[in-house]
């Protein structure tokens, strides 16, 4: 009987958590900071928004000045950081979980707040 038990402890256990890895989330956050730039353009784009962040208002007005800040230079600090975790073979360090983890959800509620208002630019048309 307690060997049946056992087998059933051993089913109902815990699920097994996805794991991602520090190439994937740190992919996922330069996707995120893409999706963030592709929706700022297309909201300034409107005319009924307006650049929030008061450091990318006078670079967004140069289209070159925009690839370079927010394409070319995260793209390459995350290569230089895929480079550094390879090289110092970090593995799995708690303290760049938690960085990565929070970048990623700062990125995810920008680009919520990116989904809310162009559910408002809708509703204006």
């Amino acid at each position: 009987m307690s060997e049946a038990i056992n087998i059933a402890v051993e089913k109902v256990e815990k699920p097994k958590r996805i794991k991602f890895t520090f190439y994937q989330k740190i992919f996922f956050l330069y996707f995120l900071n893409i999706t963030d730039w592709i929706c700022t353009e297309a909201l300034l784009a409107s005319g009924y928004f307006a650049e929030a962040n008061p450091v990318m208002q006078p670079v967004l007005n140069n289209f070159w000045q925009t690839i370079i800040i927010k394409g070319v230079i995260p793209l390459a600090v995350i290569l230089l950081s895929c480079l550094v975790n390879k090289w110092a073979n970090a593995g799995d360090s708690r303290v760049i979980n938690i960085m990565l983890y929070v970048g990623i959800s700062i990125y995810m509620l920008v680009n919520l707040w990116h989904i809310f208002n162009f559910v408002l630019l809708f509703f204006i048309f």
